[in-house]
């Protein structure tokens, strides 16, 4: 157990520095893959085992958190987990493909998501998912007039007379 909080927060301090370093491309990328693969993770388990998230996050999850999986949430956890895939999908692609607003808005819907898995406790390897919310965060900063697989390119083609990408 110790070491998946150990792995949680190396993961989470690479994300960080991929976001620093290079906005534009890698840590924006990672940040998408990051939800991208949370959202077909969670789809998948919701349909072929949807009673994991009550027996693996009830009882670590905060009073408020437990007595709402313990309750409704049981009675039919896919119904609850599949708008939760969506919502991290939506975010994944809204990183990775979004420009402008709904740049934005996919990274503060990555923000509001990882703070909001803390009332699971150490079932989500509390607190590493608030030091993971940091890297949304630090690419809040700036302002994407192109979605990342355009930054890419522009990185790699300097001489087509754009500013190159970081």
């Amino acid at each position: 157990m110790l070491a998946g909080y150990f792995v949680s927060f190396i993961v989470a301090a690479l994300l960080a520095a991929a976001c620093a370093h290079w906005p534009h491309t890698v840590g924006r990328s990672l940040v998408a893959v990051v939800f991208l693969l949370a959202s077909a993770v969670n789809g998948m388990l919701a349909l072929l085992h949807p009673q994991l998230y009550v027996e693996g996050f009830g009882p670590t999850a905060i009073p408020l958190y437990q007595a709402f999986i313990e309750g409704p949430f049981a009675q039919n956890p896919a119904l609850f987990v599949l708008p939760i895939a969506l919502g991290q999908l939506l975010c994944g692609l809204g990183v990775l493909l979004g420009r402008g607003v709904w740049a934005r808005l996919a990274l503060v819907g990555c923000i509001v998501f990882l703070v909001a898995l803390t009332g699971l406790g150490v079932g989500c390897a509390f607190p590493a998912n608030l030091a993971m919310a940091l890297s949304p965060a630090l690419l809040l900063r700036h302002r994407f007039a192109h979605g990342a697989p355009h930054a890419f390119h522009r990185r790699h083609h300097t001489g087509a007379g754009l500013p190159a990408g970081r």
